[in-house]
């Protein structure tokens, strides 16, 4: 498994890349400019199936119809986000570049696994940030979204964020047995160790 990181949008959302040893892979959130993610693609030969939404807000959102038109992806997204995917004042995006309003073609919810060649994504609803957040985890990965970043969290004050879901949300982030690199929606790479010793809201 590989997972390529690339920086996409106008303020810095982090988009990945997940294939599998055969060039199968999801894209996990994608806005802004979507050219270093077509290079990444094509110059490894990666055959793109899923676009994978750990959330709603429009800076996760913004080059997803182009994707999916571009390659035939497969969006998936927690049930509970449909509505905020769906609204541009719900998802930020009546205050960005342009409107956005998206329908997943898959809803998944808690304990759901999304196959995409020989990966295996497990849902895990973390609401907070929005009602409908969730992470991906695959092997020893957390893929975080605005749940969990290196030293922070989320913010909680958009449409459908809540405080206490977060706080449980984070909680249970970190009474997972074990350890797992974390690839979070914004920032650096970390370590769900790492936070757990250093993050104040943990």
């Amino acid at each position: 498994m590989t997972i390529k990181t690339l920086e996409m949008g106008y303020i810095g959302t982090n988009c990945y890349v997940v294939s599998d040893e055969k060039g199968t892979c999801a894209i996990v959130d994608c806005d802004g400019n979507t050219q270093p993610l077509y290079q990444y693609i094509d110059e490894n030969r990666l055959k793109p199936t899923h676009i994978l939404l750990t959330h709603g807000h429009f800076d996760h959102i913004g080059a997803v119809e182009d994707v999916k038109e571009k390659y035939g992806c497969i969006v998936c997204a927690c049930e509970k986000e449909a509505p905020l995917l769906a609204d541009p004042a719900l998802n930020a995006s009546n205050m960005s570049y342009k409107p956005l309003s998206i329908t997943a073609d898959v809803l998944v919810k808690e304990g759901d696994t999304i196959q995409v060649g020989d990966l295996q994504f497990k849902v895990i609803e973390t609401p907070g940030h929005t009602a409908g957040s969730i992470c991906f985890f695959i092997e020893k990965s957390i893929l975080s979204g605005d749940t969990l970043f290196l030293g922070s969290c989320g913010r909680m004050d958009f449409p459908t964020g809540d405080t206490a879901a977060m706080m449980q949300s984070l909680k249970r982030l970190k009474n997972l047995e074990g350890d797992y690199v974390v690839y979070p929606g914004h920032g650096p790479a970390t370590t769900l160790e790492y936070e757990r010793k250093t993050n104040p809201f943990m």
